[in-house]
């Protein structure tokens, strides 16, 4: 019996020795747990939770940001179109005063130039429409104006166009016959390439009767029926005529600007092209009229074309001071040519340009 009580009791010690054992390796165990739990904890505080709250706080400049550069984009101002300067009315008298208008930017300075110099200044309304009445003449001979406005924020802009005013010498005999010794005045852009347009020209300009130039003025016949040719041209010039292109002969101009032919041949009853070719003196320029007309039917003068071919050395100038006697009427022959004329300085040897025979209206 004791033998079994000491059995029993040492069985008894050692299952609670293996429970205090199990007990004793469960509380390491929780403690070993809430150790690392302790320890992560801090670790959490020290560095995650920091970190968090970096995150946190630069997120929200960053949204403002956003936000801002939304406001900065809206805030932009837009690009408006540039409103060049132009010229619509140009009305200048002999004596070179005037009046000239145009358009520009609204509310914008504008500065007319003849060459370099200013010769008056405007204000463009709201509406951009600017008026200009000056005093100071225009020197004699062409003049170039142009136009340069400045707007509110200080940009000025050039004219693209430009006008060539030619103004007749005020000490002429005719000074006051406007209408058929006036201005003239061509818009023709700056760069020389484009169209042209006559802003002013004389009511009436005959440069053929009022000029000395080529002409052909009458046509007669004798009693056998030969044509008898008379008409103008420089005085002393040499004068080549053609019937349908087919060379009849030469002629020279009187002193007096006149001169006559016989042509010696009876003509049928047809229409006939009679062409005048005359070389001026110094031989640089040759002037060509085209005169159709019927055989012993009244002459249309109003029928001929003329043209001059450009010599070498030649221009507008002194084409028309050669053929016209006087070197202002270049504008009215440049008028006559804008189709094949980009820059009245620049023609060149063989061109052939139309001159204008009959009343420019």
């Amino acid at each position: 019996m004791l033998h079994f009580y000491e059995v029993g009791l040492k069985k008894l010690s050692e299952y609670l020795n293996h429970r205090n054992n199990k007990q004793s390796s469960g509380l390491k165990f929780s403690l070993s747990i809430l150790a690392i739990v302790a320890i992560s904890a801090v670790i959490w505080v020290i560095f995650l939770a920091d970190d968090g709250a970096e995150t946190d706080f630069t997120a929200t400049p960053a949204d403002i940001s956003a936000d801002n550069t939304g406001t900065a984009e809206n805030t932009i101002p837009q690009a408006q179109p540039v409103i060049i300067p132009t010229f619509d009315v140009v009305r200048i008298s002999r004596n070179g005063t005037g009046v000239i208008a145009g358009r520009a930017e609204p509310n914008s300075d504008v500065a007319i130039f003849a060459k370099d110099k200013q010769i008056g200044s405007a204000i463009a309304d709201r509406n951009g429409e600017w008026v200009l009445l000056f005093d100071e003449p225009l020197p004699v001979g062409p003049t170039e104006l142009s136009v340069i406005s400045k707007t509110q924020s200080d940009i000025e802009i050039a004219s693209n166009d430009i006008v060539i005013v030619a103004v007749p010498d005020r000490n002429s005999v005719d000074f006051n016959l406007d209408e058929t010794d006036g201005v003239v005045a061509i818009l023709s852009p700056r760069t020389g390439v484009g169209a042209s347009r006559v802003l002013q020209r004389p009511d009436n300009v005959n440069l053929t009767s009022a000029t000395r130039g080529l002409s052909l003025s009458t046509m007669d016949y004798t009693d056998d029926g030969n044509p008898v040719l008379s008409g103008n041209a420089e005085a002393g010039a040499n004068i080549r005529l053609y019937l349908d292109n087919e060379y009849l002969g030469e002629v020279i101009s009187g002193d007096d600007g006149t001169w006559r032919y016989q042509i010696n041949q009876k003509l049928s009853a047809r229409e006939y092209v009679l062409r005048l070719d005359q070389l001026l003196l110094d031989g640089n320029v040759e002037v060509r009229i085209s005169q159709p007309f019927n055989p012993f039917v009244e002459l249309d003068t109003g029928r001929a074309t003329g043209d001059v071919i450009v010599k070498p050395g030649n221009s507008l100038w002194h084409i028309a001071r050669k053929l016209y006697g006087s070197g202002y009427h270049y504008t009215v022959i440049f008028g006559a040519n804008m189709d094949s004329i980009v820059d009245p300085d620049l023609i060149y040897p063989g061109q052939q340009l139309n001159l204008p025979l009959n009343n420019v209206q």
